[in-house]
């Protein structure tokens, strides 16, 4: 029990909480500009299939919300809107890089053009490795669906999501790290965080089941869990970059960010 406390008292010491609620807000601010390019770029994409999956189920509705009406307003944008929404969808990565400083203890300065240029590549390449994904998924999808059985075609899926979200933790590792780190070192600390994912997935989906948000919520019910949800996902994956930087030999000197 002793050795439980200090665990939990280390990572509250390193503000986890905390860092985690900064992340979601400005995943909040970031994710429906980003769907927004995300359908200029590449059109409708259809990621139904990931969002049907018992995975996600609980905030899909949410999800598929925030698609359509990336999609109403990608039908005739105004260059202000294009402009502040470009701008809006770099927010994510920009504190992710700021709150890696903090949890490695990184002295940078404040303020940086190339920070900002750098986040706004991370929304390019996330933009296509989206598109990319959702493509794959659908493909074999389809194809499972054709020659396997329903239970061994879940099955695969799953796997498939939670391969996925062990990549999508290595790359977060790799980006708020204020240094060059080996994909090997941050191994470690995303695998804590896709094994706490998927353990507060389960738990969240029970939660769900017996707890009957709409009857506290009534039609905000949505998107009460969906922010429930991000806030329980990014303090599970802040607590494996906590773990990280536990692990990971810090150069003696970081040179500042212009």
């Amino acid at each position: 029990m002793r050795k439980i406390l200090g665990v939990i008292r280390y990572y509250s010491d390193r503000r986890f909480s905390t860092l985690a609620g900064t992340l979601v807000y400005f995943l909040l601010m970031s994710i429906a500009p980003f769907i927004l390019w995300l359908t200029l770029v590449f059109g409708n994409v259809e990621v139904d299939k990931i969002l049907s999956h018992k995975i996600i189920e609980n905030v899909s509705p949410f999800l598929r919300y925030l698609k359509n009406s990336a999609e109403s307003a990608a039908s005739g944008p105004g260059i202000v809107l294009l402009v502040t929404s470009l701008y809006s969808s770099t927010n994510f990565f920009y504190h992710l890089k700021r709150s890696g400083e903090i949890v490695y203890d990184a002295q940078r300065l404040k303020g940086g053009v190339k920070l900002r240029l750098f986040s706004l590549g991370c929304i390019a390449a996330a933009i296509i490795l989206v598109a990319f994904i959702a493509a794959v998924s659908v493909v074999g999808t389809k194809l499972l669906d054709s020659y396997l059985p329903y239970y061994i075609s879940d099955l695969i899926s799953s796997i498939f999501l939670t391969a996925l979200a062990f990549f999508v933790a290595i790359l977060l590792n790799l980006i708020a790290c204020p240094y060059k780190i080996k994909i090997s070192e941050a191994l470690c600390g995303s695998l804590l965080t896709t094994a706490l994912w998927l353990t507060c997935l389960i738990g969240f989906g029970i939660y769900t089941q017996f707890a009957d948000p709409e009857k506290l919520y009534g039609k905000i019910a949505s998107l009460i869990l969906f922010l429930l949800w991000c806030y329980i996902m990014m303090s599970c994956f802040v607590i494996g970059m906590i773990n990280n930087g536990k692990h990971i030999v810090r150069p003696k000197k970081i040179a500042p960010l212009k």
